[in-house]
């Protein structure tokens, strides 16, 4: 049996990072994957959605501006379109396995699973080690209806050649919120199904209302309290049916509704290794709590967000641990995030609700910046900002953005609040202008 001092199980952002900075750290480090190496960012997540989302916007700020010294149409041609999003993810997997390989990792591919607490079998070959990284990625949540094997998930429609004239998308997350956008700009009429009251639950209430009602303005449906209970075929085309037995006609389903840590088939009780419904149970250094051998980072640990650069940030602190152990922590004092809806939303630290919550007492301002210079001139129809500051000491406890920049403008906040600053600090600052950081001083 081949004996290594770490083994990383997954390649996706978290499982290169643990593998590539161990590899150059001197250790004997093995790489597996059930799949082409490259994980979820890479290959079928946010760097292929952004290539789509880049070309919608286009098209949507030229719509925007139609009559204020634009003329013409800009369309978007989806079959080029996917095959100018193949440019970046065809190429992408063999790269990052070479160079996965050329710091010194050994590449398994196969389905590896926990023999014991120190050794896994990957398709009938057994190898051990002195400590694992799991980072294995999620996948779309089950939905557990009649027909859900109609849905496409998000890898099958950005690699669809074609898409459908009616696009229904499931549930009321970012995905379905980036996906219906980017559809409706290439002439689908989108609708988006969520199953509560409220849509994009990550995000600031008030902010994902306006992007609602901007959604709807622009012919997006989109239906709250809107349960999907079965999904069948009708002819050439599908219908999705909901609790109150409504119909939604279509020519595409897809799932938006959320996703889950990627653990099945890992045997993860015969290592020994303690985990629940939102992944592997691990303390602040991300180490499994039952089984010490073990480290887990990105979504397939149950602790922070599930975001990209949250699973590098914890596959740093894994590795930091290996090497040597006791020397860091995960605990990050502000984590942004995005969803690349139209326009995009943003938002970092505590929502209103959550600062209530804690019984902080703030001064919170929500501001409709609809009719700002930044949003009139880049034909956006309808932005806003709402900030979170700590009455008596002024520091800034949250920030959400919707609008041109958002996606921007948001890092500055999680700059802010990691550094402790006060909206006097920002307000008193000299931003370069008219940019969307210049706005910055206006929020408050």
């Amino acid at each position: 049996m081949e004996h290594f001092d770490v083994i990383v199980i997954g390649t996706g952002v978290a499982g290169q990072t643990a593998a590539g900075e161990l590899s150059m750290a001197g250790k004997k480090v093995a790489v597996v994957d059930k799949r082409e190496f490259g994980g979820t960012c890479a290959l079928r997540g946010c760097e292929p959605k952004k290539v789509l989302y880049a070309a919608a916007e286009v098209a949507e700020r030229a719509r925007g501006q139609a009559e204020n010294g634009l003329s013409g149409v800009v369309a978007v041609d989806w079959p080029s379109l996917i095959a100018f999003k193949r440019t970046f993810t065809d190429p992408m997997s063999p790269m990052i396995e070479k160079g996965l390989v050329d710091g010194g990792a050994i590449a398994i591919h196969g389905t590896a699973r926990f023999v014991t607490q120190d050794t896994i079998d990957v398709d009938g070959v057994q190898y051990s080690a002195d400590h694992f990284v799991l980072a294995p990625g999620a996948l779309p949540l089950p939905l557990n209806i009649p027909g859900q094997e109609l849905v496409l998930d998000n890898e099958q429609f950005m690699a669809s050649e074609t898409l459908g004239s009616r696009v229904v998308f499931i549930g009321g997350g970012y995905i379905s919120f980036e996906f219906a956008h980017i559809a409706a700009t290439a002439g689908a009429k989108s609708t988006i199904l969520h199953r509560s009251a409220q849509v994009l639950k990550e995000f600031d209430v008030d902010l994902a209302e306006m992007l609602v009602r901007s959604y709807r303005d622009a012919g997006i449906d989109v239906r709250t309290d809107a349960p999907v209970t079965a999904v069948r075929k009708a002819g050439g085309a599908f219908e999705v049916v909901l609790g109150d037995g409504a119909v939604a006609e279509c020519d595409m389903v897809v799932h938006g509704a959320g996703r889950i840590p990627d653990l099945a088939g890992l045997d993860l009780e015969a290592g020994g290794i303690a985990f629940g419904r939102h992944g592997i149970e691990v303390d602040s250094s991300m180490r499994s709590t039952t089984n010490p051998r073990v480290f887990a980072a990105g979504d397939a640990a149950a602790l922070g967000a599930p975001l990209t650069p949250v699973g590098i940030a914890q596959a740093r602190i894994a590795l930091a641990n290996i090497l040597e152990p006791g020397s860091a922590t995960f605990a990050p004092k502000a984590v942004p995030s995005i969803a690349f809806s139209d326009p995009p939303l943003s938002s970092v630290g505590l929502t209103e609700a959550q600062a209530k919550a804690q019984g902080l007492d703030v001064e919170v301002k929500l501001t409709d910046t609809s009719m700002w210079a930044s949003s009139r001139r880049t034909g956006v129809r309808i932005s806003g900002t709402k900030t979170i500051v700590e009455r008596g000491t002024g520091k800034i406890v949250g920030a959400h953005l919707l609008g041109h920049g958002a996606d921007e403008v948001i890092n500055v906040f999680a700059t802010a609040i990691m550094a402790g600053f006060t909206a006097k600090d920002l307000k008193s600052a000299i931003w370069a202008y008219p940019t969307g950081g210049s706005e910055v001083v206006y929020m408050f």
